[in-house]
Order: C-alpha cells, then sequence, then structure tokens
C-alpha cells in the first residue's frame, strides 16, 4: 500500500520517466543502468522490449537499475490482472496498462497491484476518453493515467498536452504524458499540465544517453524549484 500511497503524491512533483522502447536487451541493459546513475525517477520497459524479450525484460532492467522504480508497459488492459501479476513478480514498480478495457477488467488489475502492492497506471484512450470515463477508473481504483500519443502529434486538442490538462481537471490523480518529446520541446518541459514526462528515443538513441538525460532532468528540476518558490513566496 505505501507503494501506492506515494505514487499518488506525485501529483504535482514533475517526474521523468525514460522508456526503453528498444529490442535489444543487452542495449537496453546499458541504457537503464546510466540512466539510473543520473537520477531519474522511472525507467519504463517498454512494450517493444517485453515483445521480444518477454516479462523477462523487467527483471534484468531492474536487477541494473537498483533502487530506481521501473515501470512494465503492458498492452492489453483486458487481461490486467495476468499481466500486473506477471509485471510485479518479475520486479516491476508500477504496470502501465495500454489497451481498452471495461470497468470489470481494470478493477481485477487493481486488485491484483493491491494485493502486490504495485501502483497501475492507466492508459487513457484517445477517442473515448471523458470525464465520467475518468472517474469510473478511478473509482476502479486506479493509482494514475497516462495520455500518449504518437510522434505526429500535432496541434490543438489532440495535442497530448491539452488532453492531459483535461484529465487532471476531472482527476486529483498523477497524469504522465508522452507524445515524443524531446530535450527540445520546451513549452511541454516547462508546462504545468503534467505530472510525469515520459520521454522515450530522444534519449534512449541518443550518442551519449546518460548527458541526454542530464540535461532532461536539469531543464525539470530548474522549473520544478522555481514553481515551488513561487508556491511558497509570501
Amino acid at each position: 500500500m505505501a507503494r501506492r500511497e506515494d505514487f499518488r503524491r506525485l501529483r504535482g512533483q514533475y517526474a521523468v520517466q525514460i522508456a526503453l522502447d528498444l529490442h535489444d536487451l543487452d542495449h537496453a541493459l546499458h541504457v537503464a543502468e546510466a540512466l539510473a546513475t543520473v537520477g531519474v525517477d522511472f525507467i519504463e520497459v517498454g512494450d517493444p522490449l517485453i515483445k521480444q524479450v518477454g516479462v523477462h525484460a523487467v527483471e534484468r532492467v531492474k536487477q541494473v537499475v537498483g533502487a530506481t522504480r521501473v515501470v512494465a508497459e503492458m498492452m492489453s488492459a483486458d487481461w490486467g490482472r495476468d499481466q500486473v501479476e506477471q509485471a510485479a513478480e518479475a520486479g516491476a514498480d508500477v504496470v502501465l496498462l495500454i489497451g481498452s478495457a471495461t470497468v470489470a477488467s481494470v478493477s481485477a488489475a487493481v486488485e491484483a497491484g493491491r494485493r502486490l502492492g504495485t501502483p497501475i497506471l492507466l492508459d487513457v484512450p484517445p477517442l473515448h476518453a471523458s470525464q465520467q470515463w475518468v472517474r469510473d477508473m478511478e473509482r476502479a481504483g486506479v493509482d494514475g493515467f497516462t495520455i500518449t500519443s504518437n510522434i505526429d502529434i500535432g496541434i490543438g486538442v489532440s495535442h497530448p498536452l491539452a488532453r492531459a490538462r483535461a484529465v487532471r481537471s476531472w482527476s486529483r490523480l498523477p497524469v504522465a504524458v508522452s507524445g515524443g518529446f524531446s530535450t527540445t520541446d520546451l513549452p511541454v518541459i516547462v508546462s504545468q499540465d503534467w505530472d510525469i514526462l515520459i520521454v522515450g528515443r530522444s534519449i534512449t538513441e541518443a550518442v551519449r544517453p546518460r548527458s541526454a538525460a542530464e540535461q532532461l532532468l536539469k531543464i525539470v528540476r530548474t522549473q520544478r524549484k522555481g514553481r515551488d518558490s513561487a508556491y511558497h513566496r509570501p
């Protein structure tokens, strides 16, 4: 229960999650170890790697990153309970479920998460999300929401920040956002519309992933410090 409560307290904390959307396990382990040394908040074992290697990838990544929290991205929330159990047993600290699902299937996944002490992040379907859907899933017991978008995100209401802003207005749970972002996307990085920023290939495919992650963390932490100072200003 403590892990789930800690995760929920990420609301408004500007956490950084790096997604290992890679296919080669050895390369993923090398990158993960480098990321852990610079202090990223979460390292995500992406679906491509899990498809290639299986949940064994989660176990191996956890072994090399130590105390850094590992997120397992599991596709198809329809059988989320099994996915949560498999990922948690492999060492995942958080499970991200992607794919349409009923309240009943999400509730079953949440029950497994509670039993194993594993927070559940649920992806928000872009075409079906609504205030009612978010509240239904919150009542089902999920611990946070994720807004995912293709790299070609465009502008306007389809932009992940606009969707994250809406979800955050409907829920007090932390909201993660991804959309092919990089350290050059300053309007995204300094936005207050997300609680967890997910960045993938711009870090993992960089010539020096550690340096790229350090740059991202510096920008985010500067923004976090500035917001905290403004909040506490008399």
